[in-house]
């Protein structure tokens, strides 16, 4: 039965490194939105918290709901308030637009997503004394604030430009705390591409969002030396010789240029997997070839392996496919079984 693995080692590794360069594993909060990136939330929140992270981000309320046991407190990012928010204390949810504020529930915590540099979500300098106002009038908690660099993963100087715009309102955000009674507000800016570009992190009270780089994959500071905590595994359906000539798969877009055998494994695109459509040479796990056209449900390969590892580095599909490794692991399927090893 096709299955993802997860390695708990390197998991552990991984944040170990981060918590390491961060200075403070306080700091640290795992971004497990979209299933933990495909990795499987529930087995990557009982990790995290073993590990002893305190604070994840999600995505949306059922995401926090399935973790809540995990966590003293989950930041959920892409909630669009509607007046019947959780009374959990420990939900916190992000405003990204000043009218959020007129219609989540009273009496809910939020962070104050900061419009910086990226301009996808967000308040302005100009809008956040009436945030506060509002907030004071609708007995909402304000918990802190927060951006989103918009170019961390690319050498560019909207980085600095953008950290800069960040410590600006940053500064003006705790007088307006100050100024209505706000104690002990939460700030954080930095995503993984940015943990690795800041060479000054254990000096800085911010705390940080470690998505990617949790998961193994860095962008730029290899120093790091991370660890993929995943990797995919099918198994093997069938088994078959091809003589000269026969084709294999739809289309018949492989066929054998002299007697070889082949098998086919039990993991196709309905798995998540992105679509070979058997032109080209696609080498999937440094080694072993996909055969023909990719299935729904399966794909054959020159492998004879019982069980054959599909995935172990997402850089070697994204590379393929020209695309991210973003891409390639949040697309696995919630259905295929996780398990964690050692």
């Amino acid at each position: 039965m096709a299955q993802i693995k997860l390695s708990k080692s390197a998991y552990f590794h991984n944040l170990e490194q981060i918590c390491a360069k961060v200075g403070d594993k306080a700091r640290v909060f795992a971004v497990l939105k979209d299933n933990a990136y495909g990795h499987g939330l529930a087995q990557i929140a009982a990790l995290a918290s073993e590990f002893g992270l305190k604070t994840a981000v999600v995505r949306d309320e059922s995401e926090a709901r399935s973790i809540e046991s995990f966590f003293e407190r989950i930041i959920i990012l892409s909630h669009r308030a509607n007046g019947a928010e959780s009374t959990n204390a420990k939900f916190i949810y992000a405003i990204n637009d000043f009218s959020n504020l007129e219609h989540i529930k009273s009496g809910s915590k939020v962070q104050i997503t900061l419009d910086t540099l990226m301009h996808r979500h967000g308040l302005k300098k100009h809008e956040l004394k009436e945030a506060f106002k509002l907030s004071k009038k609708r007995k909402i908690n304000i918990c802190g604030a927060y951006t989103h660099f918009c170019g961390a993963d690319e050498l560019s100087a909207s980085f600095a430009i953008q950290n800069e715009m960040f410590l600006e309102l940053k500064a003006y955000f705790k007088e307006l705390c100050a100024e209505f009674g706000v104690k002990n507000p939460i700030f954080h800016l930095h995503n993984s591409a940015g943990i690795e570009r800041d060479k000054n992190l254990a000096n800085r009270d911010e705390c940080v969002r470690v998505g990617i780089a949790q998961y193994g994959y860095a962008q730029f500071d290899e120093s790091l030396e991370l660890k993929p905590v995943l990797s995919l595994w099918a198994s093997k359906l069938s088994e078959r010789r091809l003589e000269r000539g026969e084709c294999v798969g739809y289309g018949g877009v492989f066929c054998a240029k002299e007697p070889m055998d082949i098998a086919t494994y039990d993991l196709g695109y309905g798995d998540g997997l992105l679509r070979y459509n058997g032109k080209g040479e696609f080498v999937f796990n440094a080694k072993d070839k996909m055969l023909g056209r990719m299935s729904m449900d399966s794909f054959s390969s020159d492998s004879l392996s019982d069980e054959l590892c599909v995935i172990n580095d997402a850089n070697i599909w994204a590379k393929y496919f020209d695309t991210i490794n973003y891409d390639i692991l949040v697309k696995l399927s919630p259905s295929l079984e996780r398990v964690v090893v050692e």
